[in-house]
């Protein structure tokens, strides 16, 4: 995979950034290439949080949020036209997709948790079909 961002504006509560991402798919097959652009909303040290390096991949948290969305599209596309897709964990260290086998003895329950309350989402998101002029024509 190789990733470009490039900064095009920087405002006090604004940053907006071009970003380009080419993933070849194992085997060799296929290689989709997407670019878009990426504008983040809030406060300075919200921004900056979003654009700092993680140091276990060296790579920029906005990435991870990018290729979260974009993978979606990349597997729509790729399920039409009957092609590999890259894997959804792709920038995810491989420490981090190792699964962790519980020691629990088997004859003792695990312990429990307090549940933490669930923080609403500041952001949403909702999807409607295309205009009736571009949707595909039905067979």
């Amino acid at each position: 995979m190789n990733a470009n961002l490039e900064e095009q504006k920087k405002d006090a509560n604004q940053v907006i950034l071009n970003f380009e991402l080419t993933i070849s798919t194992k085997p060799n097959v296929v290689k989709y290439s997407i670019t878009g652009n990426v504008t983040l909303l809030g406060k300075p040290d919200d921004i900056k949080k979003k654009l700092e390096v993680n140091p276990k991949t060296k790579i920029p948290q906005l990435l991870f949020t990018i290729y979260q969305h974009v993978f979606n599209s990349i597997y729509m596309l790729a399920a039409n036209l009957n092609t590999p897709y890259p894997p959804p964990d792709l920038l995810h260290p491989m420490a981090e997709k190792i699964q962790i086998i519980s020691t629990t003895p088997q004859n003792q329950p695990p312990p429990e948790k307090p549940e933490a309350p669930q923080a609403a989402s500041p952001v949403s998101a909702t999807a409607a079909p295309p205009p009736p002029s571009q949707q595909a024509p039905q067979t």
